[in-house]
């Protein structure tokens, strides 16, 4: 079983910027972009699994902790199917981290108010 995952170059200078400026760290961060992933409702493509590794090193506990049966079962629910629990974390929580992270940047970026955004957007959290 795998407990730990690296965030694409990309997701960390995002976490970077918004953190600098809101205070959030990023295991609050990780959370709120897996969330925005699952709640867009697009299918992950093929390119969502080739993201780098070039970001922050992100501990299992850190990210899910007490909810990961929950976070996986969203997964799997979202995929539409059973997910071994090596593929869950390295690959799928991961798509989802990296992608949501851009969502949640995007958020940042033309809303203002991060929390205000993404608790008001539909079509999020």
């Amino acid at each position: 079983m795998v407990f730990k995952i690296k965030t694409s170059k990309k997701t960390m200078e995002y976490f970077e910027e918004i953190g600098a400026s809101t205070g959030y760290a990023p295991f609050v961060l990780s959370k709120m972009s897996i969330s925005m992933s699952l709640k867009s409702g697009n299918p992950l493509k093929e390119q969502d699994f080739h993201s780098d590794t070039y970001g922050l090193e992100l501990n299992r506990q850190t990210i899910t902790g007490e909810w990961d049966d929950l976070y996986k079962a969203l997964i799997e629910m979202f995929e539409k199917r059973h997910i071994n629990d090596d593929d869950y974390f390295q690959r799928y929580l991961k798509a989802h981290l990296d992608r949501g992270a851009k969502i949640l940047y995007a958020e940042y970026k033309y809303k203002g108010d991060l929390l205000t955004a993404v608790l008001k957007n539909d079509r999020t959290i």
